[in-house]
């Protein structure tokens, strides 16, 4: 489903309703991740993923209902927008309500906290759902939606898997019928671990999406060895997550990331 080193940008959705940081105008939200949209769709990128970035703190399912349903709306509107493929993840580990948003509007795919084994996130300890998941589209008829799994997310403790290093989840993310493996550093906009990350790429087949940290300065070093980079901070003011997207940082990253791909042809 993917192209050769594809590009995916984070569109960060403004505080939902029922977020403690909610503004009250659900239209000005989704005004919002459209105008980001338009950056991206005009720099260029192969993929967007909408994510309820701004709903601090989060909680896991059940969302309130009428977020739930803004976000529905807001994924019809992008996929009918963007000419590339769509993803979503919502937070915290909401992944069956993702997964229902992405039915509902069409999307590619669902990017999946806690896909294999246990950890602890900022809400509690998030349990393995590859079973759930997979059996719920099945039932759906929509084996077309892609998994991409996390393994060992950043901002959680994996002393429950304590015993277990990232190819050991990578193996049974695979072993799960995961479509893609996602690698993160420790917390958003730091970079995974090379070494860690080489490790993952000589366990499987399957693509390997590096899930934060990329900046134009660094995402050379990170190129020869994934197949994806899902990216959203490094385009925002001043590099910070919570902030409004900047487009001369947006372009700045593009013009690096069209050379190495380019190069890589």
């Amino acid at each position: 489903m993917f192209p050769h080193k594809f590009l995916a940008a984070m569109i960060a959705v403004a505080p939902l309703p029922g977020a403690p940081l909610y503004g009250g105008d659900d239209d000005a939200i989704v005004s919002q991740a459209l105008q980001d949209l338009d950056y991206y769709t005009t720099a260029g990128v192969d993929c967007v993923v909408i994510e309820n970035s701004h709903d601090l703190p989060y909680v896991q399912p059940p969302l309130p209902d009428d977020a739930v349903a803004l976000m529905t709306d807001l994924a019809i509107q992008v996929k009918k927008t963007f000419p590339g493929i769509v993803g979503i993840q919502v937070l915290e580990a909401a992944n069956m309500t993702a997964l229902e948003i992405a039915i509902q509007a069409r999307l590619d795919f669902v990017r999946v906290e806690g896909y294999v084994f246990a950890h602890v996130g900022g809400a509690g300890i998030i349990e393995g759902c590859a079973g759930k998941l997979q059996r719920h589209k099945h039932l759906l008829g929509h084996n077309d939606v892609r998994f991409l799994a996390d393994v060992k997310k950043k901002h959680c403790s994996h002393a429950l898997t304590g015993d277990l290093n990232i190819t050991d989840e990578v193996k049974q993310a695979e072993f799960f019928l995961a479509d893609g493996i996602v690698v993160t550093g420790p917390r958003t906009a730091e970079a995974p671990d090379i070494e860690e990350l080489k490790q993952v790429r000589a366990a499987t087949g399957l693509p390997v999406i590096i899930g934060s940290g990329m900046t134009a300065e660094n995402v050379g070093t990170y190129f020869p060895i994934a197949d994806g980079f899902i990216t959203g901070s490094t385009f925002r003011r001043e590099g910070d997550f919570l902030e409004r997207l900047d487009p001369s940082r947006l372009n700045a990253f593009m013009d690096t990331f069209r050379h190495l791909k380019d190069a890589s042809s």
